[in-house]
């Protein structure tokens, strides 16, 4: 079902404040955005009242605007394995026309020649539907083994920083992290990585960024000062939060432990999440596991293979419509399960967490399966991505909408009323 954005209904919201209703997770409901997608990752949408972006694992975008599907733009890629397009982050210029940022885009895809990680821009058209193949630019390549798993893909922008692009890069992949990528500092995997975007340090006309001054790493002999964090396996889908800055990373475990990572806004960077050493708050089984090293911090959250067994991140539900809000929903690719936890960054245990699976499932667009990302809309509003084949929105039950409503309008009655009666007396 849906329920449109009505004067009335935002009139509801602004009322809710003087209102003490119990919202619960049963007032949700799911709107389809989009179906008949090919192993879709990711949806997102940079600008109000325009198209929902998906991303297909096999290269190409979709724009979605009125349910109609369109391609934005395809681009070639090695799919194997865990492989493919995988990241896609719009400039937050992108609406600007005074910005450099202007209509540009970024995507992180597998190369088919050598299956090397790539993060290229490109410029959309005039339309807003399709993008220009020939505004490509490199901006940035990283060596991966021959390997096909562990390629990570996420790329975002903090909020109120246009200059600097974060890029998730797994270990590489096989298992235990057999180069030990991931606690080398002298390589890009294993890592969260922070470029400038707007600058450029380099003469080749093949790699177009700058190396932010204040990375964690600049300047520290043997080290890349890409790196803003350290420590990652295969850190499937991060986010910020849109109102504090924070950095939530879910990394997904070998065999033991999902976990989800936190960054405080403030922080200058420089964590080390631990792997191989550690997943998530355990030694790391098969001979490579230790105790916590000094400089090393543990997971905010785990949970063991009873929940689920490949962690899939979410975001702060900052939709100011949603009961959900100030909560950080993320899910499991291979349960299928969904849940919400406390979002302001503190430790936490999947016995606090809220688990929404049985509500989303029954929503107006069918089942959720294989929960492959989220997704974020320009006013907060939360997509799910199923790997199946469709992307919907969580959005209110309409019965619970109508509920706050007519519960609204008897507050506000009955408050005229006193204030009348008042003045008479």
């Amino acid at each position: 079902m849906t329920f449109p954005k009505t004067q009335a209904a935002a009139a509801a919201f602004g009322l809710a404040a003087i209102l003490p209703l119990a919202a619960t997770a049963a007032t949700l409901d799911t709107r389809l955005i989009a179906s008949g997608l090919s192993q879709p990752l990711y949806a997102t949408s940079p600008v109000a009242g325009g198209p929902v972006f998906v991303l297909e694992k096999g290269g190409t975008i979709k724009a979605v605007s009125g349910g109609v599907s369109s391609n934005f733009l395809s681009i070639g890629v090695t799919s194997s394995g865990e492989q493919g397009l995988l990241g896609l982050a719009f400039d937050p210029g992108y609406a600007d026309p005074a910005s450099a940022g202007f209509r540009r885009f970024f995507v992180n895809y597998s190369d088919p020649s050598n299956q090397d990680t790539v993060i290229a821009s490109y410029r959309a058209n005039a339309n807003g539907l399709t993008a220009d193949p020939a505004s490509r630019v490199e901006v940035i390549r990283i060596d991966q083994p021959s390997f096909n798993n562990h390629k990570a893909g996420w790329i975002g922008f903090k909020p109120g920083d246009a200059n600097n692009l974060y890029i998730a890069t797994g270990d590489g992949g096989s298992g235990n992290d057999p180069l030990n990528n991931a606690q080398n500092t002298n390589v890009l995997l294993g890592k969260m990585l922070r470029i400038n975007i707007n600058g450029d340090d380099f003469a080749s006309p093949t790699i177009n960024y700058a190396v932010p001054t204040d990375n964690p790493f600049v300047g520290v002999a043997g080290t890349r000062g890409e790196i803003f964090a350290t420590g990652l396996r295969n850190p499937w889908r991060s986010s910020f939060d849109r109102l504090t800055g924070a950095l939530w990373i879910a990394d997904v475990g070998q065999g033991q432990r999902e976990e989800i990572n936190f960054i405080d806004a403030a922080s200058p960077g420089g964590q080390n999440f631990g792997w191989r050493l550690r997943e998530g708050d355990i030694a790391t089984p098969g001979g490579v596991g230790g105790p916590l090293q000094p400089g090393m911090v543990d997971p905010m959250l785990v949970y063991p293979r009873s929940f689920g067994a490949s962690i899939t991140g979410g975001y702060v539900v900052r939709d100011t419509s949603s009961v959900l809000y100030g909560q950080y929903i993320f899910g499991d690719f291979v349960s299928g399960r969904i849940w919400t936890i406390n979002g302001d960054g503190s430790a936490q245990t999947m016995a606090n967490a809220t688990d929404l699976t049985a509500v989303l499932d029954s929503g107006a667009a069918g089942a959720l399966v294989s929960i492959a990302s989220f997704g974020e809309g320009p006013g907060g509003e939360i997509f799910i991505v199923d790997f199946g084949g469709k992307v919907v929105q969580v959005v209110p039950e309409p019965a619970s909408v109508l509920m706050m409503l007519s519960g609204a309008m008897a507050l506000l009655l009955w408050r005229r009323r006193s204030a009348a009666q008042a003045r008479r007396d």
